[in-house]
């Protein structure tokens, strides 16, 4: 091994008779030293050094210390397992402060929240992928905000060991002010007027007063000497008393089919017109899902697995008087359903009734409190004259 020298001792009887028979004018040594007449200390290459260790098998030789490259040759040899586990120990401290084991968005809108890790993601910047360098991150960080320029104000990506925080700052974008109109407060419908809230504009009606379909209640027209001298959008709700006529029929002979949770399969033989169930059938049942098995087009023979469902039936005969108050339930919901949560029935009033054997027929007419608000644009042609032409 060129470069590569050991300091060795030898010992054993009369060293000087080896050295003569070996070493003296064959093998070039140094750093000769005796230290007693059994042992003598010297440097070699660390190939003459294995050529004497061949040569004898009386005298003891034995390597004080390494010179060269053998010297980290057998370093590693000597602590092989102790370098694998620093290499190992190495490799794992460099994929723990490299790899991303927890990805954290500092943000309250969870819209904003999916729409980083979305963006993240497109940049393999997720959970259990290695880190990109601060250089790359930046990168990635500008294209982001680039691609999404009207959500995203800011975005920072921290880096603590295995851990990203990222930071971002939602962009606030003014929505654009939409101009108003001029227009006028009309009636959606015909009612007598219960209630006005006007922020704007001239009310021209007032509570109690009937109105019917298009009638302006608050104008926006400003007026002034009996001439139009301008215009405003008029704001504002109208509540007014309209009203309804609902015809309804029920059934005086009541039914009601009531499904459960109760399940069971059934193996069903059919043979000509009759149907034999090998498990004792629910008392009220209804067929969910019907599976043939067998089935014979020469012989009228079939077998089936049939999925059965346990049903209640509730039946029930009603009295006129019963109909009819079930049948104002039916009515309410119906007005019920068109209703908004500030508006409601004043009263109803039942109108036309008849009866058969069989069910009831009625009209039942409803007072509603309701917001009959609409609006009108307002003729800009009208303004600089006099209200009377």
């Amino acid at each position: 091994m060129n470069n590569s020298y050991v300091k060795i001792c030898i010992t054993g009887k009369n060293p000087m008779l080896f050295m003569n028979r070996y070493v003296v004018n064959k093998i070039k040594f140094d750093m000769y030293k005796q230290i007693n007449h059994n042992k003598i200390v010297l440097r070699i290459s660390y190939d003459d050094y294995l050529l004497l260790a061949s040569k004898t098998s009386i005298y003891d030789i034995s390597i004080i210390k390494y010179y060269g490259i053998v010297k980290y040759v057998n370093f590693i040899k000597n602590n092989f397992s102790f370098i694998i586990c620093f290499i190992i120990s190495i490799i794992f401290l460099f994929i723990i402060s490299n790899v991303c084991f927890t990805l954290e968005i500092v943000h309250n809108d969870s819209k904003i929240r999916n729409l980083v890790i979305k963006q993240l993601n497109a940049y393999n910047i997720k959970q259990y992928y290695f880190i990109p360098s601060f250089k790359k991150r930046r990168n990635i960080i500008n294209k982001i905000i680039k691609n999404n320029k009207n959500k995203i104000e800011w975005l920072e990506i921290e880096k603590l060991g295995g851990k990203l925080i990222v930071k971002v700052t939602e962009r606030k974008i003014n929505p654009k002010k939409i101009e108003e109109e001029n227009r006028h407060i009309v009636a959606k419908k015909s009612g007598i007027i219960k209630k006005i809230e006007a922020s704007t504009g001239v009310i021209v009606k007032k509570k109690n007063d009937y109105v019917q379909k298009g009638d302006i209640i608050v104008s926006g027209d400003i007026i002034k000497d009996d001439t139009v001298k301008g215009q405003v959008c008029s704001k504002g709700l109208v509540y007014a008393e309209t009203w309804y006529n609902v015809k309804i029929e029920y059934p005086l002979y009541y039914k009601e089919t009531k499904y459960l949770n109760e399940i069971k399969n059934n193996y069903i033989i059919k043979f000509m017109n009759k149907n034999i169930a090998l498990k004792k059938n629910y008392t009220d049942s209804y067929l969910e899902k019907k599976k043939i098995l067998i089935s014979e087009k020469i012989f009228p023979f079939e077998i089936s697995l049939q999925k059965q469902r346990k049903i209640k039936v509730k039946k029930q005969i009603l009295t006129s008087n019963e109909a009819i108050k079930k049948a104002m339930v039916v009515a309410e919901n119906k007005i019920k359903t068109k209703l908004d949560s500030d508006e409601y029935i004043i009263s109803k009033k039942t109108l036309n009734f008849s009866t058969t054997n069989s069910k009831i027929k009625m009209d039942v007419f409803f007072k509603v409190y309701e917001n009959i608000t609409d609006y009108k644009k307002a003729d800009p042609n009208i303004i600089n004259t006099p209200i009377n032409e």
